[in-house]
């Protein structure tokens, strides 16, 4: 039996996947770490980011699938699915059989996981697009903190890069300590620096105060209506609501 660990990136994602079509052992598990028990029969292999690999694998799936499954692929990676490793792995194995028809076969365990899995990633992404909000920084740079259940922050910044294009802004995902930094001309996602963002944890928005007070005053308590507004927007979400902070 052969547990696969890869570098938590798209490329080395893939990478593990190519290593896994052409290992002889039985792959039971690939994931980023390895810090939890395996048996003794179990080896254990660290993968290296191959770009080669990651391109063949890529190409690939375009070519013998399509384009959507690539998509669907890049979404499992970028979610919190705990066994997104070995399950791109066995969805891979029947689709390189069955080509196209592959998203037809919703009866297969694999194929129909995936299919929600990515579901659930483009709704958080979608949700996210409404749900962000900024505060204004030495009235300079819009910052935002998020705190998404899946990795989507490759998903909404092009969103924000076309709605703010003349603004220097920061999405921070809290969780995972990495950010979307945009300077007026592209943005990349980077791990976040700590003295940095207590520097913008701690500063004071009079921008935040304004959008409560205009939250407050344009609400009609006797229409105030909980559930819907969780439907709406799930209660998780609600700490990085300016409007709904400390609700």
């Amino acid at each position: 039996m052969l547990k696969l660990i890869y570098e938590d990136s798209f490329e080395g994602f893939l990478s593990a996947i190519y290593n896994a079509f052409y290992s002889k052992e039985e792959v039971t598990s690939i994931e980023i770490n390895d810090d939890f028990d395996v048996d003794m029969l179990t080896i254990i292999e660290y993968v290296e980011t191959d770009i080669e690999k990651y391109k063949k694998v890529k190409d690939s799936i375009v070519l013998k699938i399509d384009p959507l499954a690539l998509n669907k692929i890049y979404k499992l990676y970028l979610s919190n699915y705990k066994n997104k490793g070995l399950l791109c792995y066995k969805y891979l194995k029947l689709a390189f059989k069955l080509g196209t028809n592959i998203h037809k076969h919703l009866y297969i365990n694999e194929v129909r996981e995936l299919d929600l899995i990515e579901r659930r990633v483009s709704l958080e992404a979608h949700r996210f697009i409404g749900f962000v909000r900024f505060s204004l920084i030495n009235n300079k740079i819009l910052y935002s903190q998020i705190e998404p259940d899946n990795n989507i922050l490759e998903l909404i910044s092009p969103h924000f890069k076309s709605r703010f294009i003349n603004e220097y802004w920061i999405i921070h995902d809290v969780k995972r300590n990495i950010a979307s930094i945009y300077n007026k001309i592209s943005w990349e996602v980077i791990e976040m620096n700590n003295d940095l963002y207590n520097y913008f944890k701690n500063y004071n928005d009079e921008f935040e105060n304004l959008w409560r007070n205009y939250f407050k005053s344009t609400s009609i308590k006797e229409r105030n209506n909980l559930k819907l507004q969780k439907r709406s927007m799930p209660k998780r979400y609600w700490n990085n609501l300016t409007e709904l902070k400390n609700h």
